[in-house]
């Protein structure tokens, strides 16, 4: 697989997911992305119109994240938030699904959970956040088809949030693996894409994500990234299996 200096950039999605960004860190991280080029900028709802103000004109997907960061949010609160999300500019969706129904095998739930994310994007793509760092490899199969069947383009595997919960149940949370790229890529079907995002801060740990099945980076440090692969390979890579 041949990955041109733009192919590359239009993999990564810069994002912005702090309570606390003002709306000076906003603006600032618009201008970010400007200048990376990125593919998509993923912010929280109520800095949609901000952030669709700041990058007109410009060909960056705007992402909406949807019942972030735990996605206990209540399915018809979700549908909400994603109408309101794209009603205010957004052109996709990054949902977190109901992980304590994932665990506690109310598959219904779930599915009925994402289904009607997908159902109030109208055709907007939408991304499904599972947790990995949370689940064992039977929930993670099992999350990935529920994510599949209820209509999703895309499964991402973490949010990247860190909080206590989290390491209540995991010490030494990883966020993206490449373990768990090659299992979501056995489980999907190959029109499903993958997001790997959580723990992506260097270029040779994206090149390896991409290698074992990522389509798309989920990173906080997106500009970086991609002044490294620029700088490292102006005329492209040859990215072998």
């Amino acid at each position: 697989m041949y990955l041109s200096s733009a192919d590359f950039k239009k993999r990564i999605e810069f994002s912005l997911c702090q309570q606390h960004a003002s709306d000076d860190d906003v603006r600032a991280f618009c201008d970010k992305a400007i200048q990376a080029d990125v593919g998509v900028a993923c912010v929280n709802p109520v800095n949609i119109p901000l952030t669709v103000q700041r990058l007109e004109g410009q060909e960056i997907g705007i992402s909406a994240n949807v019942g972030f960061p735990f996605g206990s949010h209540l399915p018809e609160v979700k549908a909400l938030e994603t109408r309101k999300a794209i009603e205010g500019g957004a052109t996709q969706i990054d949902m977190v699904i109901n992980v304590g129904a994932l665990k506690s095998k109310r598959d219904n739930l779930v599915m009925e959970d994402i289904r009607g994310v997908v159902e109030a994007a109208h055709g907007i793509t939408v991304k499904t956040i599972i947790e990995t760092w949370v689940l064992t490899e039977e929930e993670k199969k099992r999350a990935c088809r529920i994510a599949e069947n209820a209509g999703a383009a895309l499964v991402k595997t973490t949010t990247g949030v860190r909080t206590q919960y989290l390491l209540e149940i995991n010490a030494d949370p990883k966020g993206a693996t490449v373990a768990d790229m090659h299992l979501m890529r056995r489980v999907l079907g190959p029109e499903i894409k993958i997001k790997a995002s959580g723990g992506i801060y260097t270029l040779d740990f994206a090149l390896e994500l991409i290698r074992a099945g990522a389509d798309q980076l989920g990173v906080s440090q997106g500009e970086k990234i991609i002044r490294k692969f620029t700088e490292n390979y102006p005329d492209g890579l040859e990215l072998s299996g």
